[in-house]
């Protein structure tokens, strides 16, 4: 039982960190394109799989990790390593829940091609503050995202 709950320990963690680091990556080479519908597709795959990969990530490195400790009746507290390794973690997944879902949701309304104002005649015409983007889409937001590194 032990080394099951060391694996989904560790799977946890490559799931968590792994979607993490492929996640900049999509997002930074998607910018670079200065495309909307790719940076578009690129915003919601990313939030597709941090759904996907970062939550059950976070569910298996709780599982596992507090799991093992059980079973090898293991002090969480005392230990500083252990310590620092929990409010890390959780601080992480704190960060990740408030402040970065909220983020990819705005980005994601910000960079959707159809948020841009077209004529009939196919053209993009600019909304009533001069911008190319309706007013709601970016209700919240300081700017648009800038689109060139």
């Amino acid at each position: 039982m032990y080394t099951t709950l060391k694996f989904l320990h560790i799977f946890g963690a490559v799931l968590f960190v792994g979607n993490i680091i492929t996640a900049a990556l999509w997002k930074i080479r998607a910018d670079r394109t200065a495309d909307l519908a790719t940076i578009a597709f690129a915003q919601r795959t990313v939030a597709l799989a941090d759904w996907v990969f970062t939550l059950p990530g976070i569910l298996l490195v709780v599982i596992g990790g507090y799991g093992m400790a059980a079973r090898r009746p293991w002090p969480l507290h005392g230990l500083p390593w252990l310590e620092w390794g929990q409010g890390l973690f959780w601080l992480a997944a704190l960060i990740w829940f408030v402040v970065l879902v909220p983020t990819q949701r705005r980005l994601i309304v910000v960079s959707e091609p159809c948020c841009l104002c077209y004529t009939t005649s196919g053209r993009a015409r600019r909304g009533a503050s001069g911008s190319l983007y309706p007013q709601s889409a970016t209700a919240g937001l300081n700017s648009r995202p800038r689109l060139h590194p």
